[in-house]
């Protein structure tokens, strides 16, 4: 059975990437445009379904810090990877405190999001 990841990013085209990239790597994947909609996906889903998540960080109605604050308070299992072009060194250690497992830049970090997330699902 393949595994699932939900993405969350504002942009389509990337969105759109993303999902390519990943479903070429042999990923079931369901998509979000806002941090609403994915930590509703979430919550909503098998507390397990979700083998990883990825997030960006600036988004409308809730940004990728407060939609893993959420999944932390609700204990949603599943490996996060935020994939975001605006961190701070102050923004990724708030990202650590919250346990991510994974930080990536944008736009470098598009080409080993496959890599990764096959590295999360094997640990």
């Amino acid at each position: 059975m393949a595994k699932s990841v939900l993405v969350c990013d504002d942009d389509l085209g990337l969105l759109t990437v993303l999902t390519g990239i990943l479903e070429a790597a042999g990923f079931s994947v369901e998509t979000a445009r806002d941090g609403i909609e994915a930590i509703s996906k979430a919550i909503r889903s098998q507390p397990d379904y979700y083998d990883v998540i990825i997030i960006d960080h600036l988004m409308p109605g809730l940004n990728g810090l407060g939609f893993v604050k959420e999944l932390r308070d609700c204990k949603i299992p599943g490996r996060t990877i935020v994939l975001s072009g605006n961190l701070d060194p102050e923004l990724e250690a708030a990202f650590r405190q919250l346990n991510v497992d994974k930080i990536l830049s944008k736009p470098n970090g598009i080409v080993e999001i496959a890599e990764c997330a096959k590295a999360l699902c094997a640990n």
